[in-house]
């Protein structure tokens, strides 16, 4: 869920041009064998649905990926390089791998090397590897940047319609509790900037007194942004929507499609709490009320 020391789900940050940067060397790529080995086992599903809809693609990669181990802070090493990490994940790498590894079964290259560059894309200010201050640090901006590239929209304003007044400053304010941030305040300078760049957007969201009566409105394979009321902070866990049928009767196996069987939205991500991916125990609802901090949640939809 949140990542422990502060990286709080991956911060992110883009406002981005449509241009296509070169491929990457592989000697700019961070990657293990077990990397690859769960790519190519994602793949294996995803290529014979490369026709279906971008929702129901990334439903299935993640579905791929149950079980995969939790881990924190993969990102944070040194040098600054594509890292990709698929044998371990946290909530927003989970999220982004699965809308890249998607992204590239509906293409002809389906090659390792053409994910990579569509998760360069999705992680990276103009997908372009420019030091720390060039990685996307808050979801919001992550957004942003799916929907710059045509991949997704975030449909919150049309479900609830319900301004969302969000300040960011969470990284710049905290500095000390980035590593890479602590000793630098040039650095922390330019993170400031594009907060304050940020804070000109404008957000929605749902707000929780809105979420049971709007529950119908949320699709399956909907990116679920848990926001926060942290200050500075937007979103502190994201997940994807999982839509599934409870019967109390013996006429079917799930209760799809049944007279008697009643529609659940649950969520499937990546849990710090389990220490791995799964789809979660508690219904959305009941997890947005049982969390203090949150106010609410965003959705955007892939496409």
């Amino acid at each position: 869920m949140k990542r422990t020391i502060v990286y709080l789900c991956l911060l992110w940050t883009p406002l981005v041009s449509a241009a296509q940067a070169p491929s990457l060397p592989s000697s700019q790529i961070r990657v293990t064998p077990q990397d690859k080995a769960v790519y190519e086992k994602v793949m294996e599903v995803l290529s014979p649905v490369g026709e279906e809809p971008m929702p129901v693609m990334v439903m299935k990669a993640a579905e791929a990926m149950l079980e995969t181990p939790y881990a924190s802070g993969t990102l944070e090493q040194e040098p600054e390089m594509l890292t990709v990490s698929l044998a371990r994940t946290d909530c927003i790498l989970l999220v982004e791998a699965c809308v890249a590894m998607a992204q590239t079964a509906r293409q002809q290259d389906r090659s390792f090397d053409a994910f990579c560059q569509n998760l360069r894309q999705l992680r990276y200010r103009d997908g372009r590897v420019d030091g720390y201050a060039s990685r996307i640090h808050y979801t919001s901006e992550w957004i942003l940047q799916a929907q710059a590239r045509g991949l997704a929209t975030e449909v919150s304003g049309n479900i609830a319609d319900t301004p969302l007044e969000q300040h960011f400053s969470y990284m710049s304010a905290h500095a000390d509790k980035y590593p890479l941030l602590a000793s630098d305040q040039e650095l922390v300078a330019r993170i400031a900037v594009m907060e304050e760049r940020l804070g000109r957007e404008e957000y929605f969201f749902i707000p929780k007194t809105k979420l049971e009566s709007n529950l119908d409105k949320i699709r399956h394979g909907d990116m679920i942004c848990f926001a926060t009321g942290i200050q500075g902070l937007d979103i502190t866990h994201v997940a994807l929507a999982y839509e599934y049928y409870e019967c109390e009767h013996d006429c079917c196996p799930d209760g799809r499609g049944c007279s008697n069987g009643q529609r659940q939205l649950g969520f499937l991500h990546a849990s710090s709490k389990e220490k791995k991916v799964v789809v979660d125990k508690k219904t959305l609802t009941g997890y947005v009320n049982g969390l203090p901090s949150c106010n609410g949640i965003r959705v955007v939809r892939f496409f």
